[in-house]
């Protein structure tokens, strides 16, 4: 299995201090790799770039350039610590870039010109110090249609010798055909959508769940994600990586937790969710 959360130092006060995350995050990252799980990183505006000026609605090409030489100089950074231990499975640079920017609230997108020499920056500076862990782009939002066209544009941008290792994608909303959580359809049309962005690579489905609703029974959110997963596995086990459930706790935004506020397994969600 795998967990994914993000390495932040900034967390909106514009915090810069690389040893007190490594002692905050490393005793947890080890955990999880002795216990056999693939930890993905999250490198993304709470790693550099809250807190550090920067007014995210009034972001232009010179200042994305600007932050990106201080951010992907903080990804070499942590990636040279973590690089002889074999704790991490994959860095995932930024999150949601593609989502419109008049409704971005928790993400900060930018243009994909943008984010490519953002994401071909910080691939150079993770590369100069580990040349074997994976190194994948940010979620992408959007769907199998914009989402989509949004990762090709990336790729397209980038320099010919440089790629991610995979394309990200967030599913939300999709799922099992007919199911009540997959009110945009089924989850096939990702799959399929972002498998053609870069011959051969897998899709990393890095977000799925419920969200925005709290209360709904165990049992029917359980229906959906067995759903899901199975028919991942039916179909798509040689092109799908991974799909990681956010969250894990209800505490967690909006999303549906494997656990409570109390961290007590919501049942028979928790163990139908770890048996699919």
């Amino acid at each position: 299995g795998y967990v994914r959360f993000a390495y932040s130092l900034s967390i909106g006060h514009g915090a810069t201090d690389l040893n007190a995350a490594y002692n905050l995050y490393s005793p947890y990252i080890k955990a999880y790799s002795d216990a056999g799980l693939k930890v993905i990183l999250i490198l993304t505006h709470q790693t550099y770039g809250e807190g550090a000026g920067y007014v995210w609605p009034q972001m232009d090409t010179g200042k994305w350039h600007q932050l990106t030489a201080k951010f992907a100089d903080f990804a070499r950074q942590i990636a040279a610590r973590f690089v002889s231990t074999g704790w991490v499975t994959a860095y995932q640079i930024w999150n949601e870039q593609d989502t419109p920017m008049n409704i971005a609230s928790a993400a900060v997108p930018m243009q994909p010109t943008d984010y490519a020499y953002l994401l071909s920056e910080t691939i150079k500076a993770i590369r100069t110090v580990d040349t074997k862990v994976k190194i994948i782009t940010g979620g992408h939002v959007g769907g199998p249609f914009a989402g989509s066209n949004y990762a090709r544009a990336t790729i397209a941008a980038l320099p010919g010798n440089i790629r991610p290792d995979a394309i990200a994608c967030h599913s939300y909303g999709r799922g099992p055909v007919g199911n009540k959580y997959s009110p945009f359809g089924s989850i096939d049309d990702d799959v399929d959508a972002y498998s053609k962005v870069m011959a051969g690579a897998q899709v990393w489905i890095t977000e799925w769940g419920v969200l925005d609703h709290p209360n709904d029974p165990p049992n029917d959110v359980a229906d959906y994600a067995v759903g899901f997963i199975s028919r991942l596995k039916t179909l798509y086990s040689g092109k799908v990586a991974c799909c990681v459930w956010y969250g894990w706790a209800d505490s967690m935004h909006n999303g549906y937790g494997l656990v409570n506020q109390s961290d007590q397994p919501k049942q028979p969600f928790y163990s139908r969710f770890l048996g699919a």
